[in-house]
């Protein structure tokens, strides 16, 4: 194969990367497989460990290597993990860090706003499961990190995937792992100075195209290593950087939810007829900018002793401008009788309209009035950063010890501008869809390829005159943490017999998190500004004709199919303004009205958390016959320390601060068993206790005491509400089966089963507090659900080398993942009709990936389809009654082909979400769809120079 080709030296400096670990501590994070595995990116693990590369030796990069060296991983690891390499410097196979995970068994990912991401309205949920749970710990060069959301989760989407040398996802965290995760384990490596010998230089510059947005991006890396011999031994130093801007489009169509139909009002209707409310258009666009660096220094002080400090910061920024335009027909739900009858209808449809229906009694086509709408812009522009300093010394003692002394610093923060502003069809207040003199007629047709719906009047919706403003908000969120951790970590070899090696250690972690938001709503009418939107019904709006400028044309251009709102609409527009909050601040001083500007006590929140840990695992080795078996078995106890401190708020308007603690100790067992079975062939149990500890903003507190006098007549006690800092933390008992055959340096067949009793999922409920001597029933947030979690997962890889000629370059990468949960509903309280058991939310039963690889002299090339079944989005949705909602399955098209021009330059062209597929969520049912969403297709194309 020809391409770009680095020798990789082997010997002293090696061997000490491997035993002390070039990061914290493959005693704290990442075992020594895969610190090997950092060291030599070039490599194959395999040649490292068993002394197979020298000076002389020519190791090839590629798609190839990249395989046999995640494949070598996950062989050497002393527990159940999978890897993702990078292809070559700043290249991972997906250019999105969050993308790239999907490609490992037993991982799925969310996708919003055209990439695998989570929801600007629910940052603290992730983006990743690991079978099925989102309670997934994050590392950073085997060092947890977490972002100052609120939320536990590093916020995966802001790495700029080009600073990483490759992904490991830990399935079954034994006890040397960092505790934090009931899903697993995600560890982000990024690369060192000791990787490769002599002086590495390379140059990346992308452009991107998103079809949607019709917009270009791009992303521009360089990473410039090198390494020394001095007088006081050699120094390594690395530097890699990289910018990026990317732009999205997001098309959204809504329909319903469904209620149902008067009978006898729409002809030859089955007798189950059910009907959308109304029809809704989200036109969400944006972008995204990431700049990241990283920087290394490390020095071999001596034989024994490796010193290595390490600098890694990230910045994200991603302003969105979300533009909607929904039914506000303000009609009151479907009255039900005591036998379940529909007593009061608000469904609307036409008279004489004809309608069809599916087999379930579902309109797919038809018409509804009067139908009136509002639209409404909600503007958000949010930038975080997160900085990790990172001193680490590795020290070989003995012959037999060795030690790693490693300290963390990690600061971040995280900062958002929101801002509201709705037009209405409305003229007064207190109108509904039957008073309101702009009201229209809806047609519909659920029917072909595209959705789409149109207004029987579309001069209606183009006219400023038809338009009043009667609200505006503004939001502001400022959140800031830092994570002090230090860590101190010893091994020791015995000599022979069934023990093998002991190793422990100890780690505090001192984190501190500042959450501070507003929300501010403001109400116009004719008689000013009011924030309590207290105006009598009847009272004036104000009409948009005074302020012509708030208002710019829409949807998008060739919005979903182009056959929805032909006629166009009006969205809301701000005031020029540098910025969301300056434009919010304008739109603002335009009624008279003021934004909040300022914190007050019931928008701020401190929270400590203070982690205590010892850990200690033996590692043993014996013979069965002439089966080999090998593993460890050990214990993690862990202490935490937690104060939230905020305001209480008393029924006379009188405040007091609050400071609330908690304290637990849990103990994590692990037993990690491997059988040799051949020298190809082998099997592994596991079993594991972990723990993964309630969000941030969950834990925060500022609680509002209600009136002492008004008691609840079922316990006596008046009400409250309020976070709550006593939460426990989830807790799971893990057990894994493995087989693992490797036929090849990068071919292999593995499949596992694997099993979870989660006990702790967090709900709303209720808890009796006792404040001012007074004990009231406090609304807030309880551990009370348990479930299981059970599944299997199989991958298989290999290239065909035994094919003749060019065909030898053909490879496939194959998994599926079966994840089967089975949770308590927290929602179901007294309601008969809602399900006790559901399975996990965001979780797909079925999921698999298919990957078509080929690498022939200059020329990588890949095909990637990644599809999973149908999964519970919400357990309480958009629903008439708030019923669970789906998502239909989803599948994505993916390909890349690159070529080495010359032994350093490489071209390559990527293209992402080939298939153009619509998202579909539904209510119940997939007959009852709710919203259709169509995201952009990312072409690329990269040049890349190394030397």
């Amino acid at each position: 194969m020809k391409g770009f080709r680095h020798s990789v030296a082997a010997g002293a400096s090696l061997g000490v990367l491997a035993l002390l670990g070039a990061t914290p501590a493959a005693a704290q994070a990442a075992p020594a497989a895969a610190a090997a595995g950092q060291a030599t990116a070039s490599a194959t693990v395999d040649q490292v460990q068993s002394g197979e590369v020298n000076e002389q030796d020519v190791i090839v990069t590629g798609v190839r290597e990249s395989l046999r060296s995640a494949q070598a991983l996950k062989r050497n690891a002393d527990q159940i993990m999978d890897s993702v390499q990078a292809q070559d410097i700043g290249k991972l196979p997906d250019v999105n860090t969050t993308e790239a995970l999907q490609r490992i068994p037993g991982v799925q990912i969310q996708r919003r706003y055209g990439e695998g991401a989570t929801d600007f309205d629910h940052r603290t949920q992730p983006a990743v499961t690991v079978r099925g749970l989102t309670q997934v710990q994050n590392f950073l060069d085997g060092r947890a990190v977490y972002s100052a959301s609120g939320g536990r989760a590093f916020d995966l989407e802001g790495i700029p995937p080009e600073l990483l040398a490759g992904i490991d996802v830990y399935k079954n965290a034994p006890a040397n792992i960092i505790e934090g995760g009931v899903g697993g384990a995600v560890n982000l490596r990024t690369r060192l100075p000791f990787d490769k010998p002599g002086q590495v230089v390379s140059l990346t510059a992308r452009g991107n195209y998103y079809d949607r947005a019709d917009k270009a991006g791009y992303a521009v890396s360089g990473l410039y290593s090198n390494r020394y011999d001095t007088g006081i031994g050699e120094i390594g130093l690395l530097v890699n950087a990289v910018f990026s801007k990317s732009n999205y489009r997001q098309d959204g169509l809504l329909a319903g939810p469904f209620g149902e139909a008067r009978p006898g009002s729409i002809a030859n209707a089955p007798a189950n007829a059910k009907i959308p409310y109304g029809f809704e258009i989200y036109d969400d666009t944006g972008d995204r900018k990431r700049f990241g660096i990283a920087a290394a220094l490390q020095w071999q002080a001596s034989d024994d002793v490796l010193v290595t400090a390490q600098y890694q910061g990230t910045k994200y920024w991603f302003n969105r401008t979300g533009a909607y335009y929904y039914d506000f027909n303000n009609l009151p739900a479907n009255q039900y009788n005591a036998a379940g009858q529909v007593t009061t209808y608000n469904t609307l449809p036409t008279p004489g309209a004809a309608f069809t229906f599916n087999k379930e009694g579902y309109a797919t086509s038809g018409a509804l009035s009067p139908q009136t709408f509002e639209t409404g812009r909600f503007d958000q522009e949010l930038w975080s950063a997160s900085q990790n300093y990172v001193f680490n010394v590795g020290w070989q003692a003995t012959d037999r010890a060795k030690v790693s002394f490693d300290v963390q610093y990690l600061k971040s923060y995280y900062n958002a501008d929101r801002n509201g502003h709705v037009l209405s069809l409305y003229t007064r207040t207190g109108q509904n869809a039957l008073t309101t003199p702009h009201s229209t007629g809806v047609v519909f047709d659920l029917r072909g390829k595209y959705p789409r719906w149109d207004v029987t009047n579309p001069t209606l919706l183009n006219s400023a005159s038809s338009y009043t403003t009667p609200f505006i908000a503004d939001s502001l969120q400022r959140n800031d943490a830092d994570t002090l951790a230090l860590a101190y970590d010893i091994e020791y070899n015995v000599d022979g017999g069934f023990l093998k090696k002991l190793r422990g250690g100890a780690r505090f972690a001192d984190n501190t998190i500042d959450l501070r938001g507003t929300w501010n709503g403001v109400c116009l009418t004719a008689l000013g500004p009011n924030g309590a939107c207290s105006a009598p019904a009847g009272t004036p709006l104000i009409p948009l004709s005074q302020n012509p400028q708030l208002a710019m044309k829409g949807p998008s251009k060739n919005w979903f199919d182009g056959n929805t709102v032909k006629g166009g609409l009006l969205y809301p527009a701000f005031p020029a303004g540098d910025g969301v909050w300056a434009q919010t601040k304008a739109l603002y001083a335009l009624f008279g009205a003021k934004t909040k500007d300022a914190f007050t006590p019931g928008d701020l929140n401190n929270q400590t958390e203070k982690t205590y840990t010892a850990w200690g695992v033996a590692d043993y080795e014996f013979n069965l016959g002439s089966i080999r078996f090998d593993g460890g078995a050990g214990a993690r106890i862990v202490r935490t320390d937690v104060t939230s401190r905020g305001t209480q708020f008393n029924s006379d308007g009188s405040s007091a601060p609050l400071a609330l603690k908690n304290r637990y100790v849990r103990v994590l067992p692990s037993v990690n068993l491997r059988a040799r079975l051949t020298d190809d062939f082998q099997m592994r149990f596991v079993y594991s206790r972990g723990l993964a500890r309630a969000n941030f903003d969950q834990l925060s507190t500022n609680i509002t005491l209600n009136n002492p006098n008004q008691v609840n007549a079922a316990t006596g006690r008046p009400s409250a509400s309020s976070g709550n800092p006593r939460l426990s933390p989830i807790d799971s008992d893990n057990f894994d089966l493995t087989a693992e055959w490797y036929f090849a340096p990068a071919g292999s067949l593995t499949g596992g089963l694997f099993y979870k009793k989660v006990d702790g999922f967090l709900a709303s409920g209720r808890v009796v507090g006792v404040f001012n001597g007074i004990a009231y029933d406090v609304n807030t947030v309880v551990n009370s659900g348990s479930g299981t979690v059970k599944g299997a997962e199989v991958a298989y890889q290999q290239f065909f080398d035994f094919l003749p000629g060019l065909l030898s370059g053909l490879g496939i990468q194959a998994n599926y993942t079966y994840v089967d949960s089975n949770v308590e509903n927290p929602f179901a309280g007294n309601n008969p009709n809602a399900p006790r058991q559901l399975p996990l939310e965001k979780l797909s039963k079925h999921s698999y990936n298919l990957i078509g690889l080929y690498e022939k002299g200059p020329v990588t090339a890949r095909v990637a389809y990644n599809w999973r079944s149908a999964w519970l989005d919400q357990t309480t949705g958009s629903g008439a009654n708030g019923e669970a909602q789906f998502a239909r399955p989803y599948a994505s098209l993916d390909a890349s082909i690159s070529v080495n021009v010359t032994e350093h330059i490489a071209m390559s062209i990527d293209a992402v979400n080939l298939n153009n597929r619509m998202n579909v969520l539904y209510i119940g049912t997939p007959a009852a769809p709710l919203q259709y969403q169509l995201n952009d297709r990312r072409f690329g194309l990269s040049l890349r120079a190394t030397y």
